[in-house]
């Protein structure tokens, strides 16, 4: 029964989320990629500058009207009273204090007057930096996968709960910030499982990647380094294939934890003892297979310590 669940799962998966994912984001972005690609390669034509300039503004208010449509008109309004105050203020020495009074007072005004809530909160978003997608669908690590998902959570987690729990330990500070954000996202079996697990996940992952970066003096942590980090194996192919190696490693993880979730249930109806026996009952379908690839990563870990 578990092994024919296991098949049933992974038949599943193409067609119930990887499919209608790449589906639906095609669908939200293909028209943007192509103007991308034509402005790109009218740059790259031996056109005259006033054409090209002409060209990419048509194209940046198709743009806006593509996402804002009508409301585009809010956006265009404050660029223009930007250039105005810019003209305006072109021989003072904080003409960027008046733009800042001016930007602050306009989105004020959008808050309080202009325009209904939700039109003015989906004009707002556009600025708004919530979550990194990318980061998400294809990650690096596991680690990216938990800062990238949530970015106003993980900032507020990681200053007001794991910086004050540090002084426990790394791990405790690790253990703490995710029973915190199982406690703020509301006490459930399934979500607090899967967080917990997270835990440890993102830890052992941490660790064992720290040890191997500095084995092999190669940049394969769990973050990208930057530029002019110490590793001397930077770019070579065994290094591209260790970092690959991860992020499979991560994608089975959220497959794994993922499976636990339903979008046609309505936990808030559920009994939680029905949640914890489905939880439980969806991973001893897949073998437990994301713990027992945890563990055994924490083992080779503690042999290369």
């Amino acid at each position: 029964m578990g092994a024919f669940s296991r098949q049933r799962f992974f038949q599943e998966l193409p067609h119930g989320c990887l499919l209608p994912t790449a589906q639906q984001g095609l669908e939200q972005v293909w028209q943007l990629l192509v103007i991308c690609l034509l402005c790109r390669l009218l740059w790259m034509l031996g056109l005259p500058s006033f054409v090209k300039h002409l060209s990419t503004v048509a194209g940046g208010f198709y743009t806006l009207y593509l996402f804002f449509e009508l409301h585009m008109i809010w956006v265009v309004l404050l660029s223009l009273l930007c250039y105005l105050f810019l003209f305006l203020c072109r021989h003072s020495t904080i003409r960027g204090t008046f733009l800042s009074i001016t930007v602050l007072i306009y989105l004020l005004l959008g808050e309080l007057h202009m325009m209904d809530t939700t039109n003015w909160h989906k004009m707002r978003g556009g600025d708004m930096s919530v979550t990194k997608p990318l980061c998400v669908e294809f990650p690096r690590s596991m680690v990216e996968v938990v800062t990238s998902w949530n970015l106003p959570m993980s900032r507020f987690l990681h200053t007001y709960v794991f910086r004050s729990a540090l002084r426990f330990g790394v791990f405790s500070a690790v253990m703490v910030t995710y029973a915190a954000s199982a406690l703020l996202h509301g006490l459930s079996f399934h979500l607090g499982a899967v967080l917990i697990s997270l835990g440890f996940i993102t830890y052992i992952e941490h660790v064992l990647r720290k040890r191997l970066a500095v084995i092999f003096s190669a940049c394969i942590l769990s973050r990208k380094c930057p530029p002019g980090c110490s590793h001397q194996n930077k770019k070579k192919r065994w290094v591209y294939l260790i970092n690959i190696a991860f992020s499979a490693l991560a994608v089975l993880h959220l497959t794994y934890l993922g499976s636990v979730f339903n979008s046609s249930v309505d936990y808030t109806e559920e009994e939680e003892d029905d949640i914890t026996h489905h939880t439980i009952q969806k991973w001893s379908e897949l073998s437990w297979t994301s713990h027992w690839v945890t563990f055994g990563c924490w083992v080779f870990y503690r042999l290369v310590l």
